[in-house]
């Protein structure tokens, strides 16, 4: 790393599918693991890495991220196999925009906006969460190295997150990449 200690992208081939179903319900569940190629999460506020990531979003909620080429081939999938299920398939990408912060620093600069706790020990790799980032609803992952997350947030208030950002991280040397 450069003599910058944090690091913000914008991950310009994001796609996110959001899926809502019954997790009792072992059909719906062996369906998705079929299509998807692994189980969802049913544990609160944890990510199943693969292609695509699961986010663990609330009791029956989950969230597909992956690259946005793949996605529409996996929505229409899901749609198809969860017909005859009470279930809902909603493609999000164009709703949702990616963000990468890392660096050792990261993590103190999210802590200026965020009350969530962010200690490794609290909230480390294999983790998510739904949160408050300077007043913009986020949903945040911390990267598996420890030093870093990737942030997804509304359309609506991605340009307003990238300039909290930037001015937030500029006592931590921020670099754009």
């Amino acid at each position: 790393m450069s003599s910058s200690t944090v690091k913000l992208e914008r991950q310009t081939d994001t796609g996110c599918i959001n899926l809502r179903g019954d997790p009792n319900n072992s059909e719906f569940l062996d369906v998705v693991q079929k299509i998807i190629g692994h189980a969802l999460p049913l544990a609160p506020n944890t990510v199943v890495s693969g292609e695509p990531d699961i986010y663990w979003l609330g009791p029956d909620e989950w969230l597909l991220v992956s690259a946005a080429a793949e996605l529409p081939g996996v929505a229409h999938a899901l749609r198809e196999g969860l017909q005859l299920q009470h279930a809902a398939v909603s493609d999000l990408s164009g709703s949702q925009i990616a963000y990468r912060l890392s660096g050792d620093k990261a993590r103190q600069l999210l802590s200026k906006g965020c009350a969530l706790d962010l200690c490794p020990e609290v909230f480390g790799p294999g983790a998510c969460a739904q949160t408050g980032l300077a007043k913009a609803g986020v949903i945040l992952r911390p990267l598996a190295n420890a030093h870093g997350f990737d942030l997804l947030v509304r359309r609506s208030f991605a340009d307003y997150l990238w300039q909290w950002l930037l001015r937030a991280g500029r006592g931590y040397g921020i670099e754009v990449t």
